[in-house]
């Protein structure tokens, strides 16, 4: 009963969410037109061609003038103008990139963490939600979904998280890759959560057989060679001969 109860909650949220979406893209729409890249928008005065970031984003928005409803370059410029610093500018690309294709998971996710950035919990637990939901293997979503239940003291929901992304990518767990995973303090009960099963499955090593029972390459062709070789019965080839031995004769003809 309780399994239904959440199925339901999270068909109605994703109900609510779309129809959300729904909305915004019509007021998007209305607001700056089916195209609005064809006059620069107005951070692009801010913009500094030499800068190898702002060429970046002068390209994308270039690309998305002849390209408009393309989701990749709409996240890709959302990309880069959150390394900007333009924050509200990218979460509008994230999402135009779900006009476009509402199941293009990247975006989704980007748009998570654009939003947590701002403050905007439910918004961003609900975009690591829906990234979840088109690709159920996402390790960082349900890296950045622990870390919204870690700050909302929700302990166990939170590991239950954290170690459904660290079984499924454990490279999460260095600093290079995961810079976030010195945000949280319960890394070391996720990974104790997952141990028994992988201690399991690495535990299970199967023996090689002993170095005294094992052939040697140089064993193996001295056995092939005390075999008897079969003789090729349709043209038999000629004796081998060495200086001063001479061939044996050919058998007699039946």
């Amino acid at each position: 009963m309780i399994t239904m109860k959440r199925i339901l909650i999270i068909a109605v949220v994703a109900i609510a969410t779309a129809a959300c979406m729904s909305i915004d893209s019509r007021v998007d729409r209305a607001r700056f037109g089916d195209n609005p890249y064809l006059e620069p928008p107005f951070y692009a005065r801010y913009l500094d061609t030499r800068v190898a970031l702002d060429q970046k984003i002068d390209q994308r928005l270039r690309a998305l003038a002849a390209d408009p409803d393309n989701p990749t370059l709409h996240n890709e410029l959302g990309a880069l103008l959150a390394q900007k610093g333009f924050p509200n500018d990218a979460v509008r690309e994230f999402k135009r990139a779900i006009y476009a294709d509402d199941e293009f998971y990247p975006a989704w996710y980007n748009l998570g963490l654009a939003d947590h950035a701002r403050g905007n919990t439910s918004g961003a637990m609900s975009a690591f939600r829906h990234t979840i939901d088109l690709k159920p293997g996402h390790a960082a979503a349900h890296f950045q979904m622990g870390l919204i239940y870690e700050q909302q003291g929700k302990d166990d929901a939170a590991i239950d998280r954290y170690a459904k992304a660290f079984s499924i990518n454990p490279n999460l767990l260095e600093v290079g890759v995961n810079p976030r995973i010195l945000d949280t303090r319960l890394a070391h009960l996720a990974l104790l959560k997952i141990y028994p099963t992988a201690h399991k499955t690495r535990s299970v090593q199967f023996q090689q057989a002993p170095r005294s029972q094992t052939p040697t390459p140089s064993s193996a062709p001295e056995a092939a060679s005390r075999q008897e070789r079969p003789q090729d019965i349709v043209t038999p080839a000629p004796p081998a001969t060495e200086e001063g031995v001479q061939p044996a004769p050919p058998p007699p003809t039946p």
